[in-house]
């Protein structure tokens, strides 16, 4: 599974609960309504559990979570520069 599958899987299970709701990678996340503030930190702390890096706070932004694409883009450049 690449980034992207594994974020939404996770997206789709853990923090939608079941809300029949398709979602697509570039969906405004937070706009509308999948995730709000606690599902950030959750989403935080499967990223850094899953993939084995650290989120710092300055990066946890509306611009790095606001759709599974972003946040993707946002992991591949920061392990990149890692």
């Amino acid at each position: 599974m690449d980034t992207q599958a594994i974020l939404m899987d996770y997206i789709k299970k853990e923090l939608m609960k079941g809300r029949n709701v398709d979602i697509s990678p570039s969906d405004d996340l937070l706009g509308s309504g999948i995730i709000d503030s606690l599902g950030i930190l959750q989403l935080v702390s499967f990223i850094e559990e899953r993939f084995n890096f650290q989120v710092p706070d300055e990066d946890v932004v509306f611009e790095n979570f606001f759709s599974v694409e972003a946040l993707t883009n946002y992991l591949k450049n920061a392990q990149a520069a890692a």
